[in-house]
């Protein structure tokens, strides 16, 4: 079925699915659940699925009553959590967010609109941070939560806090791994395998989702610490994407500030005057210590679990 321009204001749009995995989000996710009601194009249903939260989370769900699908299970990640939502989906398109993202009001309509051929599995907009402080400001000038995109600038992976995708690809695909249990890499590798399939990403600027960034540094690089975690796993699973050269020495180097004032690729237009410049440098530094310690910590956990070295095996692959 082809999606083109306009579809989202005719009678005929498709049927689209939301689908949020949360945990411990009860401060923010009433937010999120606000901004999806008032969407120019409404989800056929927002499905929320609670991953073991210990907080106060389903208490604020329960507050919208039956505009809510809310789904209860064991923690098992936010993989597991988001395959729980595509499986029980009854739209032709999922879209996914998280429950610290604001989306705009056009979000919706944007990513559908996208969609413009059949060969098109998914789609995936902007994502902002929504304060003004050093790290959320850092965040959106390496451009971290963008499309994943190729050296010819072809999208390979998106982003699962703004992405949508049509849910007999992902389903034919596989869903997400769930051997990735924290946030980091299983987004790129449910891309890869899209691909294999045949099918397309594409970016939509326009599809814009708000986000809370980390707000401080030592919760930021335990994420990106998670993200070094994640990339271990990727490249036991696809060995395409496995790190070359020695990881140990690469941590040595970065300890010792070898990649200090290397500079990330900024987004076009980002110009920090010098004292931005030297804190931003500084969190490269300390970005590249947590990304490469994290590696180092996926590889030990493997070893431990998996003496043989069977990680890529397990589930039968």
């Amino acid at each position: 079925m082809k999606v083109g321009a306009g579809l989202a204001n005719s009678r005929d749009y498709p049927r689209v699915s939301v689908v949020i995995p949360v945990y411990n989000g009860s401060a923010t996710i009433g937010g999120t659940i606000e901004c999806l009601l008032k969407q120019t194009l409404a989800p056929r249903e927002i499905i929320v699925v609670d991953d073991g939260s210990t907080d106060d989370t389903v208490e604020v769900l329960q507050r919208f009553g039956d505009r809510l699908n809310i789904m209860r299970q064991p923690n098992g990640g936010p993989s597991s959590a988001r395959n729980r939502g595509l499986r029980e989906a009854t739209g032709e398109f999922v879209a996914l967010t998280d429950s610290d993202c604001l989306p705009e009001p056009k979000w919706l309509s944007s990513l559908i609109e996208s969609f413009d051929s059949p060969r098109v599995a998914g789609v995936g907009g902007t994502i902002k941070g929504v304060d003004e402080n050093l790290i959320s400001v850092y965040v959106d000038a390496i451009q971290l939560l963008d499309p994943g995109r190729d050296a010819q600038g072809e999208v390979q992976y998106l982003v699962t806090a703004n992405a949508c995708f049509r849910r007999d690809a992902v389903i034919a695909a596989g869903l997400f791994d769930e051997r990735f249990r924290k946030p980091g890499a299983e987004d790129t590798e449910l891309g890869r395998r899209l691909h294999d399939l045949g099918y397309q990403l594409k970016a939509a600027p326009t599809a814009v989702v708000l986000h809370h960034h980390k707000q401080t540094l030592k919760i930021f690089l335990k994420t990106i610490c998670n993200y070094g975690e994640g990339a271990y796993l990727l490249g036991t699973i696809r060995p395409e994407y496995k790190w070359k050269g020695d990881i140990r020495k690469g941590l040595i180097a970065s300890v010792l500030g070898a990649h200090l004032l290397r500079g990330k690729s900024r987004k076009p237009g980002t110009k920090p005057g010098w004292s931005k410049y030297v804190a931003f440098s500084a969190l490269d530094y300390l970005m590249s210590i947590a990304f490469s310690w994290g590696y180092l910590r996926g590889q030990r956990k493997a070893r431990k679990s998996c003496p043989a070295r069977r990680v890529g095996i397990i589930n039968g692959r």
